[in-house]
Order: C-alpha cells, then sequence, then structure tokens
C-alpha cells in the first residue's frame, strides 16, 4: 500500500508542476485558455502547497499535525479542482486527513484514561461521538471508571457501568473489535462486563449489582471463578435486602407477638441469608490460603449459624460441595423454621422470670432473623488497562 501511495504521490507531482507548462504550450497553439482561476493561476502556490503537505505527514507528532493544517488549507483552496490529477491529490490528502483526525481522537481519549481518568469522559467524547457503534471507545471508559475506583474515585462509577452496558449491547448485536481494552478477549467480554457494572453499582444501586454478579457467576468464563465475583454478590444481597428487611422486622415485630406479617419478613431473611451464606461459602472454596479466605469463611459461617440455630453441623460439607452445585437463586432456598414465642413474666419487683402470673408475651426470633452485618472485607476494583499510549497518532 506504501508503494502505492509513493507512485501516486510521484505521479501527482509530475502533474501539478507540467499544469504551467501545458498552460504555455495551449496559448502557442492560438487555443483560447479558460479563465484562469486557482486551479490554474495559482499553479505553482498549489504545487509547493502539496510538497509542503508531502515533507511533513510521515514526520513527528508536530510535524504530522502541521501536514493536518496544510492538508485543510490544500482541500479548502484546490479540493473541488475539476482535473483528473487533481482529484487523486486531492483525494489522497483526505484519506490521509481522515485517518489522522480519527487517529487522534483515539490518541487523546487513550492518553487521558491513562493520564487523566477523572477527566477522561469528557476529553474522550469527541471519540466516543465520532464512534457511536464501535466497541473501542467504551472499553476506553469503562477502563477510566475502573482506574478512578482504583483511586477511591468513585464518582464516574455511573457513567462506566453505562459505557459497560453499551459494549454488551453492541456485542449482542454482532459488533466486534481487535482490541478488547480491560476485558481481554471477545469470549469473556460480556461476562467481565457483567462483573464490572455490578462492581460499579454496589453502592447505589445494589440490585442490578445483584443481577449481574449472578450474571458473571453463572457464566463459563474466568470470572466466574474468581472470589470476588461472589464476594461483591453478597454485599449486594446484604445492602439490597438484609438492611432494609431487617430494619423493618426491628420496627413492626421485635418484642411483639408473631403475626402473619412478620413470619413473611422473617422467611424473606431467612431466604436472603442462604443467598448471603451461599456466596461467602464460593468465595472462600475459590480464595488461595490467607486473610481474605479465612474472612470468607467467618462470614459464611455467621451466616450458616443463624440459619441452624447456632449450630455448625454440615457446614463443612457445604463448604467442601458448594462450587459442584448450581448458584443458589431466589426462590430456591430451604424453608426457615416457623420464629419461637417465648412468655416471660414481668413481677411488680421488676426482675424477669419464666411462669404465670402478670406476664407480657414478646417474640423471639428464630436466629438469623436480624443478622449482624458479616466480618468487613475489603473488595479492591478490579483492574482493566487502556490500550497503551502511543507516542503519537498512526500513520496512513
Amino acid at each position: 500500500m506504501k508503494n502505492v501511495l509513493r507512485l501516486l504521490v510521484f505521479a501527482a507531482l509530475v502533474t501539478v508542476f507540467a499544469l504551467p507548462a501545458y498552460a504555455q504550450d495551449a496559448a502557442a497553439a492560438g487555443q483560447t485558455p479558460a479563465a484562469a482561476g486557482p486551479c490554474t493561476a495559482e499553479a505553482e502556490a498549489k504545487g509547493a502547497l502539496y510538497k509542503k503537505f508531502l515533507e511533513l505527514y510521515k514526520g513527528n507528532p508536530d510535524q504530522q499535525k502541521t501536514a493536518f493544517d496544510t492538508g485543510k488549507e490544500y482541500l479548502g483552496k484546490y479540493g473541488n479542482c475539476p482535473d483528473d490529477a487533481d482529484k487523486k491529490v486531492a483525494s489522497f490528502i483526505q484519506n490521509w486527513n481522515t485517518k489522522y483526525e480519527a487517529a487522534t481522537l483515539k490518541f487523546n481519549c487513550t492518553k487521558a484514561v491513562n493520564e487523566n481518568p477523572t477527566q477522561a469522559f469528557t476529553l474522550c467524547q469527541p471519540y466516543v461521538d465520532a464512534n457511536r457503534d464501535a466497541l473501542e471507545p467504551y472499553l476506553l471508559l469503562v477502563a477510566a471508571g475502573l482506574k478512578n475506583a482504583q483511586a477511591k474515585n468513585f464518582s464516574t462509577n455511573t457513567q462506566a457501568a453505562n459505557a459497560a452496558r453499551r459494549v454488551i449491547q453492541l456485542v449482542e448485536q454482532g459488533k466486534t473489535t481487535t482490541e478488547w481494552a480491560g476485558v481481554t478477549t471477545q469470549a469473556e467480554a460480556v461476562p467481565k462486563l457483567n462483573y464490572y457494572i455490578g462492581y460499579f453499582m454496589l453502592e447505589n444501586a445494589p440490585a442490578e449489582a445483584a443481577t449481574h454478579m449472578v450474571k458473571a457467576a453463572q457464566s463459563n468464563s474466568p470470572i466466574a471463578k474468581e472470589p470476588s465475583t461472589y464476594e461483591i454478590l453478597a454485599a449486594a444481597y446484604y445492602k439490597n435486602e438484609v438492611v432494609p428487611l431487617s430494619a423493618e422486622y426491628k420496627a413492626k415485630c421485635e418484642g411483639k407477638e408473631v403475626t402473619p406479617e412478620c413470619e413473611a419478613l422473617f422467611r424473606k431473611i431467612s431466604a436472603v441469608s442462604w443467598r448471603l451464606a451461599d456466596a461467602y461459602a464460593r468465595a472462600a472454596a475459590l480464595a488461595p490460603a490467607g486473610p481474605a479466605k479465612d474472612k470468607f469463611r467467618t462470614n459464611f459461617e455467621t451466616f450458616y449459624k443463624q440459619l441452624h440455630e447456632g449450630k455448625t453441623d454440615g457446614m463443612n460439607e457445604y463448604l467442601a460441595n458448594v462450587m459442584s452445585k448450581p448458584i443458589m437463586m431466589p426462590g430456591q432456598e430451604p424453608a426457615p423454621p416457623i420464629p419461637a414465642t417465648t412468655t416471660t413474666t414481668t413481677p411488680a419487683d421488676g426482675t424477669t422470670t419464666n411462669g404465670t402470673g402478670g406476664t407480657t408475651t414478646t417474640t423471639t426470633p428464630a436466629s438469623g432473623a436480624t443478622p449482624p452485618k458479616p466480618a468487613a472485607t475489603s473488595t479492591p476494583a478490579p483492574t482493566a488497562k487502556p490500550t497503551p499510549t502511543p507516542q503519537k497518532p498512526p500513520r496512513s
């Protein structure tokens, strides 16, 4: 291709610099030349401008920028010249300028992701606008969001999640790319992007986070074998279900008679506790030996014991076999026991004993109705590196 372009450039130069001679020959032959316009009257200037472009367009970044501006000037003055040679020159310049402009947009976006990810969502917008149906700009924005999250800057989480959703949408439409920044390969793209969305949405939309983490966990990709997949899933369940259900149970049912509403709340809490135990069991099973594995096991044990009246019978077997079973989904949890009711007597002296007489009936829910928050674990931001920043825009 480069050899072809060189031949094309040489042919164009020969034609351009032959224009003055052609005009003289026509006049000598007694022909009446056409009205002089810039295409003919400025033949020397036109040739000089094109020569300047050719001297710069393969140079360093500053030279290429000048070549781009020179090309724009050439096209503005001589882009519509009717001569076939002029048309070829204009087409060559236009093609190079188009490629340069596209490469510059990508370069600027990649540079922003690498060096200033907080501003990347603004600085990358021209690249996004010019490539609405391409995967690369959105993958770069996902990478920017992850870099921000690693730096404890969560202000771009929603924007990064939107970019990840757009990539999934385009992949489902059949779009592909050769640059899978942050997701490695096309086969891993959708599962890993679901994981990223789950991570980005954990704080502000835990229900959505849980949905995407389940999709990642149910995939056949390596992300389904990552302990953090199940750690984030458990955190999403806790934030979205356990916290509000426990608060409601405490307000409506704690210390009161058992009612159908309280039984229903108790069953909901028990169900989500089972899913939490299942998620932490998977995280513990997949994690290598170390502090993280110990924390996952502790969290699993916390919920398992709540669901078994403080007992650990069968816990080790559950942990050993959990990865051979499908992930526990809503509606698949074991049925909880009915909350127990106790009767206490409150004598006049204020002491409390079991018995009869002046009594106050209170409800003591089975262990697990208002579960404590599991032991804290640190969920690091997943990593995704954008395409390395090039030293200059690609040459045509």
